[in-house]
């Protein structure tokens, strides 16, 4: 009986992660479109450089998506040399991202203008930066609707996910 329950439990939490997996790709995909028509607005692209653009632009993303999307917050207070070490860590992923932007400034040079190329640069770190404000806004009227034993509730569902997919 105990086997049967624990293999139910495990098949449900295996088609929950499914089910939030597939959530979170279509957010990304929309994410993605969202930003591919600010960018071609922006820098008023042409309906040949947006077909050439957006597979390029596709492969920049998913690297700096992959570079970036392993954090997660802490659940205790950090030492001074955990401090120390995040900080260090941030500025590594830092440089990492500033040699994919410097890789795919050729890539993109092919397709866009030099003009349209810094301009690029430029409307996409606003963008990041104005997903990043909302990103902390949600997390701060959850944590105002919800309180932090919420949050680290949620945060530790997160963790654990992201565990049973390493393994």
């Amino acid at each position: 009986m105990k086997k049967m329950m624990m293999t139910m439990l495990l098949a449900l939490t295996v088609i929950a992660a499914a089910a939030q997996e597939k959530k979170e790709n279509k957010f990304n995909e929309k994410q993605f479109d969202a930003k591919v028509s600010e960018l071609v607005y922006r820098l008023d692209m042409t309906d040949e450089q947006k077909t050439k653009f957006v597979p390029i632009y596709r492969r920049y993303n998913d690297e700096m998506r992959a570079l970036w999307g392993g954090r997660k917050r802490p659940d205790k207070p950090l030492t001074e040399e955990e401090k120390m070490a995040r900080t260090k860590q941030r500025m590594e992923r830092q440089q990492q991202a500033q040699s994919i932007r410097l890789k795919y400034m050729d890539e993109f040079a092919k397709v866009l203008t030099a003009k349209q190329v810094n301009k690029f640069y430029e409307v996409e770190g606003r963008m990041q930066k104005k997903f990043m404000e909302r990103k902390h806004m949600k997390q701060k009227e959850f944590k105002k609707k919800h309180g932090d034993k919420k949050m680290k509730a949620d945060c530790d569902r997160r963790e654990f996910k992201q565990r049973e997919k390493e393994d």
